[in-house]
């Protein structure tokens, strides 16, 4: 089985997440970032923005990307924050 490179596990990171990804290509997914810590640290980071944005709606988001960009890395903060305690 040959491992991913971390260009590979940006470009199937939304299918691992989504559960549509084969079997072969989530286990070579999972064994890469066993590996490496910058890629663990992209897909969590990815799963939470999945996350929050599932749970925020339209109304709730202003308009200006600079201010969507603050409003989702401030709930990543918090999030952070909650683990560390």
């Amino acid at each position: 089985m040959v491992i991913m490179d971390c260009r590979s596990i940006v470009t199937e990171i939304s299918d691992i997440i989504d559960r549509k990804a084969s079997l072969i290509t989530r286990m070579r997914f999972h064994t890469h970032l066993l590996m490496c810590r910058n890629c663990q640290r992209y897909f969590e980071q990815f799963k939470l923005v999945k996350d929050l944005t599932g749970r925020v709606e339209a109304d709730d988001l202003p308009q200006d990307f600079d201010q969507v960009m603050s409003f989702v890395m401030t709930e990543i903060t918090q999030q952070e924050k909650g683990k560390d305690v």
